[in-house]
């Protein structure tokens, strides 16, 4: 689409000096909600794209496209974006802490604590400051290719599809429960979609194997890796790093193995991809 030539007046007016929403006070104990900013909105024009509004706003296209969990193939007119300032807002994941949104986007905790006010845990659903990120994962799946549901974890070709085989190693027929994508050994591997990770180790003819788990029944496998760059129990974005490609287990040459399912049974990855 061409650009509004519009945008930059439009945008213009609605960054005006931010008003700081009222201190909430934390339950003892608990999890608060963090006094931010409350940040200005644009609603897309038609002709807008997604690299105008980053140069009317002077906000870079990867703050854009992780403060409104935001597939850029799918900018339409009409969507109200959220224009921030200084750096990420993140939008806190059930059983998402500090410790896990720090990570994800190469921040310290104090950091996050003093952009944000916060003593405590942010309450699930709250809105915080990530304050200059280092790395933003969400722009790291839409650069892969995001869809709905999932993102692609590598980009490479589809050396085994889903479905019946004859098996690459015991060559008798079988059922492979995934897909297997040729890369090079030592390939970043990212997380398909947000999710807490519930193994992290050997797991035999898997090799090395990472699992998360993405909650309403959905689990993704990423098999045959050279090193796991994760430990249970942590929480990671879409598109965070989480591991490296390789070829332990039972493999017969450098991929990632890749499988999604849907409570505990396998299907095919392609058809929640983009």
């Amino acid at each position: 689409m061409s650009e509004n030539p519009f945008l930059a007046v439009a945008l213009a007016l609605l960054l005006v000096p931010l008003v700081l929403v009222a201190f909430l006070p934390p339950a003892a104990g608990g999890p608060v909600l963090p006094a931010v900013p409350s940040w200005p909105t644009y609603t897309v024009q038609f002709g807008d794209t997604l690299g105008g509004i980053a140069r009317a706003t002077g906000v870079p296209v990867e703050y854009l496209i992780a403060s409104n969990d935001l597939d850029p193939s799918r900018l339409r007119p009409g969507q109200q974006l959220l224009i921030p300032t200084g750096g990420v807002v993140h939008t806190v994941k059930a059983g998402q802490t500090l410790a896990d949104i720090a990570r994800s986007y190469g921040v310290s905790e104090s950091a996050l604590r003093l952009a944000n006010n916060l003593s405590g845990e942010p309450a699930p659903g709250s809105r915080i400051l990530v304050p200059a990120p280092v790395v933003v994962p969400q722009a790291t799946a839409a650069a892969l290719g995001r869809g709905p549901a999932f993102a692609w974890p590598v980009r490479g070709e589809i050396s085994s599809p889903f479905g019946s085989r004859i098996h690459p190693i015991y060559r008798v027929p079988s059922f492979h429960a995934g897909i297997d994508l040729a890369v090079p050994e030592g390939t970043r591997v990212c997380a398909a979609a947000p999710g807490r990770v519930v193994t992290a180790g050997w797991e035999g003819g898997f090799g090395l194997l990472v699992v998360l788990d993405h909650g309403d029944g959905y689990t993704t496998y990423y098999g045959h890796l050279s090193r796991v760059l994760v430990q249970v129990g942590q929480f990671v974005e879409i598109g965070e790093v989480i591991a490296l490609s390789g070829n332990t287990g039972l493999s017969t040459g450098p991929h990632l193995h890749f499988e999604v399912r849907r409570d505990g049974v396998a299907v095919d990855p392609l058809s929640l991809l983009p």
